[in-house]
Order: structure tokens, then C-alpha cells, then sequence
């Protein structure tokens, strides 16, 4: 698939990369967790995945407030202000 293409490609490049899975309001929560516990088991094999998955969606917010503080430690560990002007 073109998502395990750009994983490998990211992998070789040593390019750090996290997965965000989107439309999580679609999968029933313990579908949900069967999908997020698969999804961080095959980023154990790619050595540039952070191995932590977000679950998201922007309809029911789910997920919204762990992906922006992700962004912003991301962000400040990158000496970036988070702030908005």
C-alpha cells in the first residue's frame, strides 16, 4: 500500500514519523483498540515510527487534545513556540 511505501521511504531516510489514525467516530471503541494495538505492533518493525498510535476524529474530537499537545512537545523540543500570534 502507498502508506507502507512512505513507511519504508521515511525508515531509510531516518525520517521520525508518527501514525494518526483519523475517523475513530467510525470504529466502536473495542474495535478501536484491536485496530490501535495492530497498528502499533507493525510500527515495532519501522525503526523511524514513534511507537505511540492517536486515535482521532474530528467529528466527536476524540483524540484532538492528545495530538495537539503531541505538537506541541514536538514543537518545543524543536525550540518552536506553539503560540499563536
Amino acid at each position: 500500500s502507498a502508506d507502507l511505501a512512505l513507511m519504508r521511504l521515511m525508515d531509510e531516510a531516518a525520517v521520525s514519523y508518527q501514525a494518526v489514525l483519523t475517523k475513530a467516530d467510525k470504529i466502536k471503541p473495542p474495535r478501536l483498540e484491536e485496530v490501535v494495538a495492530h497498528v502499533a505492533g507493525d510500527l515495532a518493525t519501522h525503526p523511524a515510527a514513534f511507537a505511540r498510535v492517536l486515535a482521532t476524529s474530528a467529528q466527536s474530537g476524540l483524540g484532538l487534545a492528545e495530538l495537539r499537545a503531541e505538537l506541541a512537545a514536538l514543537l518545543a523540543a524543536h525550540g518552536v513556540s506553539s503560540r499563536r500570534s
